[in-house]
């Protein structure tokens, strides 16, 4: 027993901690994983902005036929298929944030498969999609590829972003299969 400033006791030098309790690996996983999960929806928002800002301007000058001259001034190609599946993919975190609380398996499944629907799936396809287009760029020296600002070829944006995604999403998922592992219930081993 420790007292302030007092006797020390009698056969007790202070290396005696050992058979004391230690908080359980998995609930070290489970508190560091949701911290890096927290943390990787921050690069995920950031591009979603940029993203929706796209997508968004697309939506409005098409079904509104609003004209915002911002959006008028970069000059932007017309969005593909597959970016307005991947705007969604932000929405999917919210599935995790749902089951930090309680440590819900069911939601961060939920996350998981989400973030391979809404994120992997659609970035696969635009690397599919775009690769005649790099080839093109890349191999021909007067190819008509879709330019931002007139200048700087728009399918070299989009291989930045599906390095950047890509990387989110994994990790994302990776973390996911980590807390889903954590929070499972101990089965017992049948011998």
């Amino acid at each position: 027993m420790a007292s302030k400033g007092g006797p020390r006791a009698m056969g007790s030098d202070g290396n005696d901690f050992r058979h004391r309790q230690q908080i359980a690996a998995h609930y070290q996983e489970s508190v560091q994983y949701k911290n890096y999960l927290k943390w990787l929806a921050v690069p995920h928002l950031l591009v979603s902005l940029f993203l929706w800002t796209k997508v968004g301007g697309e939506i409005l000058r098409r079904s509104f036929e609003t004209k915002i001259a911002f959006l008028e001034r970069i000059d932007l190609p017309s969005a593909y298929p597959w970016e307005y599946v991947w705007c969604l993919s932000f929405f999917v975190c919210f599935l995790a944030f749902m089951a930090f609380p309680k440590n819900n398996l069911k939601y961060i499944n939920y996350f998981y498969y989400g973030h391979f629907l809404m994120g992997i799936v659609p970035c696969m396809m635009g690397l599919g999609g775009q690769l005649p287009e790099l080839f093109d760029y890349i191999f021909n020296s007067d190819s008509q590829t879709p330019t931002f600002k007139g200048t700087f070829p728009m399918v070299i944006i989009w291989y930045i972003f599906f390095l950047i995604a890509l990387q989110i999403h994994v990790g994302a998922m990776y973390c996911a299969s980590i807390l889903a592992r954590a929070w499972s219930p101990i089965r017992p081993h049948s011998d």
